[in-house]
């Protein structure tokens, strides 16, 4: 089995999410931009060591069953930024969560478009094309 693959789909999310860390007393505000049942992903400027355990507190969407899911997660991954195009953040694996809120995650996951990948190794993106526009002579 290969241990690089992903036991589900992400999806692109844009969702404001606070964490509890044992270093800080206060939630820190930060966004998820993709989701799965078992993770997601977090932009933030300072990522957290590997292996950092923390509290996860985020409500999925206006229709989510529950007033919100927090949940136990793990940093399983962490990218700190190398230029303008890319931004640092880290990777957390949902530790406690339920069967149950796997399956409702899911459920609310499953008509969200995946990320978009991103390229690697272009600095200049191809620039979008100029419209043409006509002089109407009056």
């Amino acid at each position: 089995m290969d241990i690089h693959r992903r036991r589900a789909l992400r999806r692109a999310v844009d969702i404001p999410i606070a964490l509890v860390t044992r270093h800080i007393d206060e939630p820190l505000l930060y966004w998820a931009t993709d989701l799965s049942p078992y993770g997601m992903w977090v932009e933030t400027p300072f990522p957290m060591q590997l292996g950092e355990s923390l509290v996860v507190c985020f409500r999925p969407g206006v229709c989510w069953p529950s007033r919100e899911l927090q949940v136990f997660a793990s940093v399983e991954r962490a990218s700190w930024a190398s230029g303008k195009k890319q931004a640092s953040g880290m990777g957390l694996n949902f530790d406690d969560i339920t069967a149950h809120e796997q399956r409702a995650l899911r459920g609310w996951l499953r008509w969200r478009p995946p990320p978009l990948p991103k390229r690697r190794g272009r600095t200049n993106a191809r620039p979008l094309p100029q419209p043409r526009l006509q002089v109407l002579a009056a």
